[in-house]
């Protein structure tokens, strides 16, 4: 058995775990679900057929379900609360979520559990707790990881023993407070417990399960990783890190990079999205069974389509036969969403440690790929990866969708101090993994930047896994190296496009981006103690010898 049972450690867990044993609720199955969420008033009943039911112990004839939100479609970062940041603000919240859990306890309720984690080295239960109005939000977190039956139980069952509680969630999307008009989420990231109160979206359900496991995995020697991974050709495999929006499911899921493949290089892909690495087993583990993929490029009547289990946020019409089809491409909203299998692809469930790591970065002073040469900095990049928030993916006031922004590994999810991944990623690069750079969205001054295109991204990964890149150094940015070939490999254009040059003007740009970088990250040190100046050094030392060209003595 994965997890070790044992008693409450501290008063959210006691609240949280004993709202599951209220006679108000009940275990539930896949298809119980799934019967309910038919009933559900605000739920569509599409005409597309739900791929592969049987796995789930649902009807041969089962629909893809279709759930719409109201007017969030997205994350609400600013809900979140984290126990170990609240000092003395314990008593307030605990009042909160002790009566949160009160008024859930005096409707129906139902109880789903799932396994996260697909691979014996690391799986855990998971128990999630909502009202029976929820189902259609429940049926898709069951989906979306593995539920509670055959196959995963038994590979459960086999797994090897971890010392952590097993995760429980409460989610009550009809709890409001007058206090917290956006909602309010609840971690306890030491007793693997969260509350996740007045929040319709699926993807805070998601997202909050794998927080807890992230952390988990990081207490048991692994990497937390909020990203792609694939393996090309036999090949060590390649992870790419960055937010929706930066290319990370774009690069991951594409069989063939844009054709830069060819038919004989095949590829594997492990997951887009959510995955841990073992440094002590040097091992890969998946933690969901399924996708959950944005479908803004999801045409009308896609053959994708096929391979859906379950969709929210996007638009539905009938046809003339009566018929009731989705109408993806974002049209109805930003953000739109669906949980599909990864059957569509080449797939597996856990592979060796990556061979190397790709930080996806949306910082136009970066030339569209670099080699990181230096341990120490190819933790800082990552450290302070820098990106533009997608839109719609995230419940942001509007002018925050133009600032560039700094997420530590791309992981908004982390709640432990970010000096912790820190040292498990400078773990996995003393081991051998190789660290690169990729800007996805365009290079150059303000005003004059040269878009980075998709196609041009994929066929650098391409070179990257074929070893084809004659590199150089980067004299200006020391620790980063930059391609000699990439005229002859990518476009003939390539260099007179992307190489960064001593020009004065580039080179305070440069510098100002770096500093950025540096300031987030020294804030974290001195302001929220969650950094180590080790991890800001080599910025520093960079920015430095920038100071110098610009400044000769």
């Amino acid at each position: 058995m994965a997890n070790l049972q044992m008693p409450p450690r501290s008063a959210w867990r006691a609240v949280v775990e004993s709202a599951f044993y209220a006679n108000s609720v009940r275990k539930t199955s896949i298809h119980e679900l799934y019967n309910l969420a038919l009933e559900q008033p605000e739920v569509v009943v599409t005409s597309h057929p739900f791929y592969k039911p049987g796995q789930f112990g649902l009807p041969t004839d089962a629909k893809v379900l279709v759930s719409n939100d109201g007017a969030i479609v997205g994350r609400t970062a600013r809900a979140r609360r984290l126990v170990r940041q609240m000092q003395h603000d314990r008593a307030k919240y605990q009042r909160i979520l002790r009566e949160a859990v009160y008024q859930l306890n005096k409707r129906e309720a139902l109880w789903l559990e799932a396994v996260v984690g697909l691979n014996p080295d690391f799986m855990v239960k998971a128990n999630l707790l909502s009202p029976a109005s929820d189902a259609k939000n429940m049926l898709d977190w069951g989906v979306n990881f593995a539920p509670w039956m055959e196959p995963w139980k038994s590979l459960y069952g086999q797994s090897r023993q971890i010392d952590e509680p097993e995760i429980m969630v409460v989610a009550d999307p009809e709890w409001q407070d007058e206090r917290f008009p956006d909602g309010l989420v609840i971690i306890d990231e030491d007793e693997n417990c969260a509350a996740l109160l007045g929040l319709r979206y699926f993807g805070e359900r998601k997202k909050g399960t794998l927080t807890l496991a992230w952390t988990m995995g990081t207490r048991q020697n692994m990497v937390a990783c909020h990203g792609g991974i694939k393996v090309i050709n036999g090949k060590p495999p390649i992870a790419v890190f960055g937010l929706s929006g930066s290319g990370k499911s774009s690069l991951t899921n594409s069989h063939d990079h844009g054709g830069t493949l060819r038919e004989d290089e095949k590829v594997t892909v492990i997951h887009d999205d959510a995955f841990l690495i073992d440094l002590d087993a040097d091992m890969t583990v998946v933690l969901e069974t399924s996708l959950f993929d944005k479908t803004d490029a999801v045409k009308f009547n896609d053959e994708s389509i096929k391979f859906f289990y379950s969709a929210q946020n996007v638009g539905v019409t009938q046809m003339e036969d009566g018929s009731r089809v989705m109408v993806a491409e974002d049209m109805r909203n930003n953000n739109g969403r669906c949980i599909k299998s990864r059957d569509m692809f080449n797939h597996a469930d856990s592979c060796p440690r990556p061979g190397s790591v790709i930080w996806l970065q949306k910082d136009p002073s970066l030339p569209p790929v670099s080699k990181v040469a230096d341990v120490g900095l190819a933790v800082s990049m990552g450290a302070s990866l820098s990106t533009m928030r997608a839109k719609g993916v995230e419940n942001v006031p509007a002018e925050e969708l133009e600032k560039l922004v700094i997420e530590p590994f791309a992981n908004p999810f982390r709640v432990y101090p970010l000096a912790v991944d820190c040292l498990q990623f400078r773990k996995l690069f003393k081991l051998g993994t190789e660290c690169y750079v990729l800007n996805t969205h365009a290079f150059g001054l303000p005003g004059e930047e040269i878009d980075i295109p998709l196609q041009l991204s994929l066929s650098i990964v391409t070179a990257i896994v074929r070893g084809q890149i004659e590199w150089k150094a980067w004299e200006i940015f020391p620790g980063l190296m930059i391609p000699k070939n990439g005229t002859d490999l990518f476009d003939v254009d390539y260099h007179k496009k992307y190489s960064p040059t001593e020009d004065i003007q580039y080179l305070n740009f440069l510098r100002k981006r770096m500093q950025d970088r540096i300031t987030y990250l020294s804030n974290k040190r001195d302001l929220e103690n969650d950094m180590e100046s080790v991890f800001i050094d080599p910025l520093v030392a960079a920015r430095l010898h920038i100071d110098s060209v610009l400044n000769p003595i």
